[in-house]
């Protein structure tokens, strides 16, 4: 986040996805391609060294679409002669490490109607009436060393359009707001420590060939809250591990939520609206909420079983399985 001010100074001018699989074989993956190119933002031309998203100084594929977002990589403190706004886990907005890799982006989603964007070419366009799995993960910025911002917002989301939007410097195309978004978080993301997985599904009515992440909201139209500490007046957030794959699977990431491990439970449809298949579900089992109230509880003998969810609440829950480290997560949707 850049403004005309700082410009002048520094520069001289002015639902997550657990798994779903159709078709689950124990002891394989789930994988899927994703179509976003350098999606947890690894790859760079050059180690980021100033904020704003300068030419030579973002991530690979990666462009902003308005305004002055930012690029930050851990390969950043190694460098003597910078300062350690755009570094990895210290920077000049907050303390995060990395979802995935070395390196995530950030923008302002909330501030009298100033947004930040930033956006990428699709490795291949949406096919109209497939099916698409889309997900990023999120976390809001608090504790940095220059700004610090104190403000959580809603409304984070993912868009995807049929042309680009870039911008060069502090100037480009108009984007007005739209209202809308294919992905976003109707919830305040207010957790300041964890990453938050935002994600969903979509039948794509167009051949977009483009995906872009912001508030595309107004602010009329956003809900905001302060974090501990006095309030400033922008939100903003880091962002990670985009994906975007088309059928019923959820991108290969080997972190967070989203880790394949061969004993894992091929949980079907994911999100789901009615019957919930559990393959792989042997011994002591529950099901929990987000509040971490029990859903369901019992003991299975069978190789696989199912469950009507058509009567819970939509919402995230928990599977725990006896005797397994992991906790597979799925959605329901009504």
């Amino acid at each position: 986040m850049l403004s005309q001010t700082l410009y002048n100074r520094l520069f001289g001018t002015g639902l997550w996805i657990a798994m779903s699989c159709p078709l689950c074989i124990v002891a394989l993956r789930c994988e899927a391609q994703n179509l976003v190119p350098n999606p947890s933002f690894e790859e760079y031309e050059v180690c980021p060294n100033t904020i704003g998203f300068q030419p030579g100084d973002k991530p690979l594929h990666w462009e902003k679409w308005l305004w002055s977002p930012e690029y930050f990589h851990s390969c950043a403190g190694t460098l003597n002669d910078i300062d350690t706004v755009v570094d990895v886990p210290l920077n000049g907005f907050g303390f995060q490490y990395a979802k995935e890799g070395e390196a995530y982006i950030g923008m302002a989603t909330f501030q009298d109607d100033y947004r930040e964007y930033v956006g990428c070419e699709l490795t291949e366009p949406l096919v109209v009436g497939e099916h698409y799995q889309l997900s990023f993960w999120a976390n809001v910025a608090t504790g940095g060393n220059y700004w610090d911002p104190k403000l959580a917002s809603n409304n984070l989301g993912l868009l995807f359009t049929t042309s680009s939007n870039i911008w060069t410097g502090l100037s480009g195309p108009p984007f007005p707001f739209r209202n809308y978004a294919h992905l976003y978080s109707s919830a305040v993301l207010s957790d300041t420590v964890n990453w938050v997985q935002i994600a969903g599904s979509f039948t794509a009515d167009s051949a977009y060939s483009y995906l872009v992440l912001g508030n595309f909201f107004e602010d009329a139209l956003t809900d905001t809250m302060g974090l501990e500490g006095p309030s400033t007046y922008a939100a903003y957030y880091f962002v990670d591990a985009v994906c975007v794959t088309q059928g019923a699977v959820g991108c290969p990431f080997r972190t967070g939520l989203i880790a394949y491990h061969e004993e894992s439970a091929c949980i079907w449809p994911n999100p789901v609206s009615d019957i919930l298949y559990l393959p792989t579900v042997v011994g002591s089992y529950s099901i929990l909420d987000a509040m971490g109230r029990v859903m369901a509880t019992g003991t299975s003998t069978a190789a696989s079983m199912q469950m009507d969810v058509s009567g819970w609440p939509a919402g995230q829950y928990l599977l725990r399985r006896e005797g397994m480290p992991r906790t597979d997560r799925f959605i329901v949707m009504h």
